[in-house]
């Protein structure tokens, strides 16, 4: 009788806590911590069925999503840079300063203070600026900052197959129940 027990437990805990049926629903409340273009990226995100909860007033929330950008430079683009920067300095500013660096956009999920997920998006860019402008892209640029939105396309599809973030979401559904998700009380 035991040994039957245990398997009916088993069933049930899969049934519960199943990757499929808890794919349809979004994660509790989540923070969002961005490093460029704040409300373009929250506005981007939520729009994703999986996001529908995030907010940048959820201080106390446990579920914290930050997206952070860095800029690489390449080998030849270092090098580059360097004198394009010489030249421009010495023109005062007539000639733009040309770079060549990788940017990239780093998705990480934490849940109470660990992370258990991060995902990385890396493309190449090649970009002229005066030296005196005022950069209000915190260094991406408008193409650069372009890509960058286009990548929350790509870190919902690699999320929402993410097997941590799905028990997370189903374990919410178990202790809460439906009714907390954004979803619900619409």
């Amino acid at each position: 009788m035991n040994k039957s027990f245990a398997v009916f437990a088993a069933i049930a805990a899969w049934t519960m806590f199943g990757t499929a049926s808890a794919a349809a629903e979004p994660l509790p409340s989540v923070r969002l911590v961005c490093s460029f273009d704040y409300d373009g990226m929250l506005a981007k995100l939520s729009q994703q069925p999986l996001l529908a909860s995030l907010n940048k007033d959820q201080v106390g929330s446990p579920i914290v999503l930050r997206v952070i950008h860095s800029v690489v430079p390449t080998t030849s683009g270092g090098a580059a840079g360097f004198a394009s920067a010489i030249l421009a300095g010495g023109s005062l500013g007539i000639l733009p300063v040309v770079e060549n660096k990788d940017l990239v956009i780093t998705y990480d999920l934490f849940v109470n203070q660990t992370m258990i997920a991060t995902y990385a998006y890396q493309k190449n860019f090649t970009r002229a600026f005066n030296i005196y402008s005022k950069d209000k892209t915190k260094g991406l640029g408008e193409e650069g900052q372009t890509w960058a939105e286009s990548t929350v396309d790509l870190f919902a599809a690699d999320i929402a197959k993410n097997p941590k973030v799905l028990n997370l979401v189903a374990e919410y559904r178990y202790y809460f129940g439906a009714s907390t998700t954004p979803s619900a009380s619409k």
